[in-house]
């Protein structure tokens, strides 16, 4: 059973960031990299300062990563 992690503050952002991570690291690209691309949407429409500054650059680097496939994601982790 895949996880859909909650959004809202900069707490359960970075939760949601974290398994989107481990479900790359493990593997599972396509779900990691939706619920990364949910997540920076949600970031981006609520406008949450802290997740924007703290949680969004690492995200948008993990998904660069994705799109040119550069090992390893691991170290985008918190």
């Amino acid at each position: 059973m895949k996880i859909t992690p909650e959004f809202g503050t900069v707490r359960e952002n970075q939760a949601a960031f974290d398994v989107a991570v481990a479900y790359i690291n493990s593997g599972d690209i396509a779900w990691g990299r939706s619920i990364l691309t949910e997540l920076r949407n949600h970031i981006w429409s609520m406008e949450e300062q802290k997740s924007a500054q703290w949680i969004l650059p690492k995200m948008l680097e993990t998904l660069e990563d994705l799109k040119t496939c550069k090992p390893p994601l691991m170290a985008h982790a918190s």
